[in-house]
């Protein structure tokens, strides 16, 4: 075991009697290691306390943009363009605000009688504007959109801009979403939990040499993973293995041979096993034989015979949700992710 990791339970335990003295400040629970690499600064939200303009508002605070965000009141109709945050609102108690939401937004079940805001997978703001939002909650990559910004702002519109990349930020954008919508004592709960989770994780980890490959998409459908910068890196990192990936950042679209050559200790793949949906409307083939999806199709690639993974049959299924989602679940993902890499079992 490494013996450094052995107070972290502790020093999380001591936080969480901290955090009803500091409703906003939420430390990283998490130490970098000796020659680890730095990690995006942890985000805080503003004390809210005093307005600097003289004008008296239930909020002022910044988001993870950096934007100073200032509320009158507490919103009662919200959108939600980032599914983590979705998920983040409704643990968090505020889920009966969110009026739209992207196609991604698909949890918990609550979000299926929310009305889409999106046209061919994109943000649409008109019907983003057509759902009256008080507040708009986005990520990074909504905020790059300067059409949309511009619309929303236009009309008058709070946007509030989270970027999560790792899970110290991760407590960072639970705790801002608890601020602007006058949920602080919750987000704080659902901090705490996930401190004590993650703690207790990290209590039983070694360090490794393998390195982690996430397949979120199959071979068929064109290869994409997630580099560093990202919370799945950063959970393959508490428990102390390498993202395979990590050397570059975000959403990767990646060829075959990358994979290959690079050779990845374990695969996690984002396709359950088993026979792909069938056309109802298509006759059947009884000579056809069923193709294979999930490990079952990449321990089956040819090309991979000497990949280290499925030399040694390290191959497993995750629902990329609980990986790539920094929100309420993460430790769910992490948990799937210990029974993979240290039990060697299909989570």
């Amino acid at each position: 075991m490494n013996h450094r990791l052995k107070p972290l339970l502790t020093a999380a335990l001591s936080l969480l009697l901290a955090l009803g003295l500091a409703a906003c400040a939420l430390p990283s629970p998490v130490p970098i290691e000796d020659g680890a690499a730095s990690t995006a600064s942890d985000f805080t939200p503003s004390d809210t306390s005093a307005s600097q303009s003289g004008v008296n508002y239930v909020v002022e605070t910044s988001d993870m943009a950096g934007n100073t965000i200032r509320l009158s009141a507490y919103p009662s109709s919200i959108v939600v363009l980032d599914p983590a945050d979705c998920e983040i609102l409704y643990a968090i108690g505020a889920g009966d605000a969110v009026v739209g939401r992207t196609i991604e937004c698909d949890y918990p079940d609550e979000t299926n009688l929310i009305p889409f805001v999106t046209v061919d997978g994109k943000t649409d703001a008109d019907l983003v504007l057509l759902r009256q939002p008080q507040l708009v909650i986005m990520g990074v990559e909504d905020a790059a959109n300067a059409e949309l910004v511009s619309a929303l702002s236009s009309a008058g519109v709070t946007l509030v801009v989270t970027n999560a990349t790792d899970v110290n930020n991760m407590y960072g954008a639970i705790s801002l979403l608890g601020t602007v919508t006058n949920h602080t004592a919750e987000a704080n709960s659902l901090v705490s939990s996930l401190i004590t989770s993650l703690a207790e994780a990290q209590a039983k980890i070694s360090e490794h040499s393998e390195t982690v490959y996430l397949e979120l998409t199959p071979l068929d459908d064109g290869l994409t993973t997630v580099g560093g910068g990202t919370i799945f890196s950063s959970l393959v990192s508490l428990l102390g293995y390498h993202n395979e990936f990590e050397d570059q950042q975000g959403y990767l679209s990646i060829t075959q041979d990358q994979v290959v050559g690079r050779s990845p200790g374990v695969i996690i793949t984002a396709s359950q096993s088993g026979a792909p949906a069938e056309d109802p409307d298509a006759t059947p083939d009884p000579n056809a034989e069923a193709a294979l999806t999930g490990p079952d199709e990449i321990l089956a690639r040819s090309e991979w015979a000497n990949v280290s993974a499925v030399k040694s049959g390290r191959v497993y299924y995750i629902d990329a949700a609980l990986l790539t989602r920094a929100g309420p679940r993460v430790a769910q993902g992490l948990a799937a992710l210990y029974t993979a890499l240290y039990e060697n079992t299909q989570p």
